[in-house]
């Protein structure tokens, strides 16, 4: 249950967040203010937000160093010594 009410509120949290980016209205004129006022958010004077792509460009040059290292692993043979479990010889 508490899951549920952490998930709601995060989707929550994100609608609102992501509002002033959708937000438009596709009945009312671009001309006509006097009925944009009735929208909470427009009549606030918050515009639409618009995205600019970030501007992430790779490297000219990479500079690492390569660091190689011997292993050796020596296998060892372990004789027990437990008796057989196998029933006695008749």
């Amino acid at each position: 249950m508490m899951r549920l009410k952490l998930g709601i509120l995060l989707a929550f949290a994100a609608l609102l967040a992501t509002e002033p980016v959708y937000h438009n209205h596709p009945l009312i004129p671009d001309g006509s203010t006097a009925l944009q006022s009735l929208c909470a958010v427009c009549a606030s004077g918050a515009d639409r937000v618009t995205l600019s792509a970030p501007a992430v460009t790779a490297p000219n040059f990479v500079v690492y160093s390569l660091e190689t290292r011997d292993i050796t692993l020596h296998a060892r043979t372990l004789e027990l010594s437990l008796p057989s479990r196998a029933p006695p010889a008749a």
